[in-house]
């Protein structure tokens, strides 16, 4: 129901999606959340610096119902990937790369909440992927990454419905959102 509309808005302006340069709704976020019966929106930016090397920046925003019953988790997440393409050639090929990232995480509800409310969990995460699109303004990135959490809290250790460390594999979806760039 919610990316039907995202969809369409993004399909009159597919002509600013460029292959070296691109901001992206990440529905990775909107699907982390309604599994776990809340919502979310996720954003990323990605710029080609050199041929085969690019910077990632991401943020998301969720609300989701955690495994303690009647408490909610509010989380914002940013983090930072510098990824090499092997291929060359633009941001739609196999990819290899590396990111930092934070979590602010912040609990409520009527429920049994944690002594302190809060989190902030720090993660570096080496991954291996393929971008690819599927429409021009439609892109799917199939990846696979170990997430090491470097920093976290009690309660995370009690609480694990949303950044999990391990392996993980993604199958995330962008929609090209319109933007206005500088001709190289």
């Amino acid at each position: 129901m919610v990316i039907l509309p995202m969809i369409y808005l993004s399909m009159p302006n597919q002509a600013y999606a460029r292959n070296d340069n691109l901001l992206a709704l990440d529905l990775s976020y909107s699907l982390t959340s309604l599994l776990n019966h809340g919502w979310g929106v996720g954003l990323n930016y990605e710029r080609n610096i050199f041929d085969f090397f690019s910077f990632k920046g991401n943020f998301g925003h969720m609300t989701f119902l955690t495994s303690i019953n009647n408490v909610y988790c509010t989380s914002v997440h940013i983090s930072l990937f510098a990824n090499y393409y092997p291929l060359g050639g633009g941001l739609d090929k196999s990819y290899i790369g590396i990111g930092n990232g934070c979590d602010f995480m912040n609990y409520f509800g009527n429920g049994e909440l944690p002594d302190n409310n809060q989190d902030i969990l720090i993660h570096i995460t080496p991954q291996t992927g393929w971008k690819f699109k599927v429409m021009e303004y439609l892109m799917i990135d199939v990846s696979i990454g170990y997430k090491f959490i470097i920093s976290d809290t009690q309660n995370y250790r009690k609480i694990k419905d949303y950044v999990n460390d391990g392996l993980r594999f993604g199958l995330n979806f962008h929609i090209f959102l319109p933007y206005i760039t500088a001709v190289r």
